[in-house]
């Protein structure tokens, strides 16, 4: 992501050219986030709970990888803690990677805690240990 000089999902998002929204997700589902493309427009859909929780980074860094690595594919793909397939794990590594380098970029150091990466970006605590 070097060439974004940046590990914010949402100034990349920005520069990518990608639509963010904050929606809200019905109740019975359980989704955090969700990445869809339409008519050629990629938007990242973000549960309206989210806006003003730390956890929005993490949900936005894993939509955003879906855009990068999946926008060949005509389909949408949210996030969930239920989901397991390899392409949801992919952009959970990938998200929380990202978090722990912006969390490098704007503190100057590695977190010293799982719970640093969780409190500040919402990086569940199973996937911030593998980090750590």
């Amino acid at each position: 992501m070097s060439e974004y000089k940046t590990m914010d999902p949402f100034k990349i998002i920005e520069m990518k050219g990608i639509e963010l929204e904050y929606s809200p997700f019905k109740s019975e589902n359980r989704s955090l986030g969700l990445y869809m493309k339409s008519f050629d427009t990629p938007t990242i859909y973000l549960k309206a709970d989210l806006e003003d929780s730390p956890e929005k980074y993490f949900v936005a860094a894993h939509e955003l990888h879906h855009a990068l690595e999946h926008d060949e594919i005509s389909s949408y793909y949210t996030l969930n803690y239920l989901s397991r397939s390899k392409m949801e794990q992919e952009a959970n590594k990938f998200a929380a990677v990202m978090c722990m380098n912006l969390y490098i970029e704007e503190q100057g150091k590695l977190p010293e805690t799982t719970i640093e990466l969780l409190n500040e970006y919402g990086v569940p605590l199973e996937l911030s240990e593998i980090l750590l």
